[in-house]
């Protein structure tokens, strides 16, 4: 299995130091994802060969928050949510990277979580 890792985006400074501190304890590697990285697929950012990578569109971001968990173990994907809540840190948009997403950019996958919260916050 591949190393447990944490792709961040747009975080506080707070929040990322009390998550990188947070990942260094549980041993999982964190890793910021930058603007001009989000149309790429979220396997290729996980390490995973994806077949097509679709060429980059710099103008297409977005500024919430998002965490997106990868190569994790239930075990450390349980440790890593109750981590967050002990240490205060809130991110509504989080995902498990499957074989379903794989080839998503982080843009898509970011329409998709948003799109599911405000659904779950209409009730």
């Amino acid at each position: 299995m591949a190393e447990p890792l944490l792709l961040t985006y747009n975080l506080s400074p707070d929040a990322f130091l009390a998550l990188r501190a947070l990942c260094d304890r549980l041993r999982i590697r964190c890793r910021t994802v930058k603007p001009e990285e989000y149309a790429l697929p979220i396997g290729a950012l996980a390490g995973i060969p994806v077949a097509a990578v679709p060429a980059p569109a710099p103008q297409a971001r977005f500024d919430e928050a998002m965490l997106v968990i990868c190569h994790m173990l239930s075990d450390q994907l349980d440790a890593l949510l109750e981590g967050l809540r002990q240490a205060g840190v809130r991110v509504a948009l989080k995902a498990v990277l499957t074989p379903s997403n794989v080839a998503w950019s982080s843009i898509q996958l970011h329409s998709e979580l948003a799109r599911e919260h405000a659904a779950i916050r209409r009730g």
